[in-house]
């Protein structure tokens, strides 16, 4: 997922069409915390690879699921 704050009242997401309702769930809930609090100034680098990895759990347990792998 990528997301870019291209001036100050407008913001890009991009992320991969494989992201499932779920993920779009979360995705929408990270948009209404932005949009209530405002974009963070600066996110580290370990939160940013903490979603990653859990968007990326998420996706890969539901390709798991609909392909019936163990």
């Amino acid at each position: 997922m990528v997301v870019e704050k291209l001036d100050k009242e407008k913001i890009t997401v991009s992320f991969s069409g494989s992201v499932g309702k779920k993920g779009l769930d979360f995705i929408k809930t990270c948009i209404e915390d932005i949009e209530k609090n405002g974009v963070p100034k600066k996110v580290s680098q370990k939160v940013i690879n903490e979603l990653s990895r859990e968007i990326n759990k998420k996706v890969w347990e539901r390709i798991k699921t609909e392909r019936n792998i163990k």
